[in-house]
């Protein structure tokens, strides 16, 4: 069973950081309604990537990798760098490491809404204020106003 987060990211074009107030998407009947409410005000607005394909492969020649080397669950930011300097991957902080992102996972990032883009479209956007749905909204609105895009992450 797959597991979809919403995820606030800080990305510069080489360094992206997955915030670590990830929300899991569930139950599933509401997810599907929200992303299709998403979907409708712009196909672009959460466009959904495979966890696994974050990460670059060791070889370099896949995107990907077979398991993910961390956990969406887990607490805090997931860090990943586009740099090729080896010394940015695992010099950083011990229990901080960052992994090499995927030229596919690259790519992804290099496509999604900006962060004024999407608060512009969130405007539109309306969920049923008695739902977790509107939790959802409100942390994409609060993720965009701080500068933060946002992406929909599917973990299987």
């Amino acid at each position: 069973m797959s597991d979809f987060w919403l995820v606030p990211l800080s990305w510069n074009g080489e360094t992206a950081v997955l915030g670590g107030g990830r929300l899991r998407l569930e139950p599933e009947d509401l997810r599907m309604r929200f992303l299709e409410t998403m979907g409708r005000i712009h196909p672009r607005l959460l466009m959904m990537f495979k966890a696994h394909l974050l990460p670059e492969d060791e070889s370099g020649e896949v995107c990907g990798t077979e398991e993910l080397p961390f956990a969406l669950a887990q607490s805090g930011d997931i860090r990943l760098s586009a740099a090729e300097s080896s010394e940015a991957m695992n010099d950083d902080v011990g229990e901080h490491p960052t992994w090499r992102l995927s030229h596919c996972a690259e790519a992804y990032l290099n496509r999604i809404l900006t962060a004024r883009e999407a608060a512009a479209l969130l405007r539109q956007a309306e969920a049923d204020p008695e739902s977790e749905a509107e939790r959802w909204l409100d942390a994409m609105r609060t993720w965009t106003a701080g500068g933060r895009q946002v992406i929909l992450l599917r973990e299987d």
